[in-house]
């Protein structure tokens, strides 16, 4: 089984810092995603991972620029 992704890239800037955003599009393959994009957000000492998904790379990267400035730095 081969499961086939398309990476867009975010680059989001939140106060002083950069955060690159890696975000999966999946284009082929099993895999079980809740929608067709994902953000998979490691966790630091301010947050929790998390993935987030949407409908779209731009929703996925909204939503992940919302959360990074909620929960402080990292990357």
């Amino acid at each position: 089984m081969c499961t086939i992704l398309k990476e867009h890239r975010y680059v989001a800037h939140i106060r002083d810092q950069k955060h690159f955003l890696r975000i999966e599009e999946l284009i082929s393959g099993k895999a079980i995603w809740r929608a067709k994009f994902r953000l998979q957000i490691p966790a630091d000492m301010n947050r929790e991972a998390a993935t987030i998904y949407g409908a779209s790379p731009e929703e996925v990267a909204k939503l992940a620029a919302d959360l990074l400035s909620r929960t402080g730095s990292g990357s």
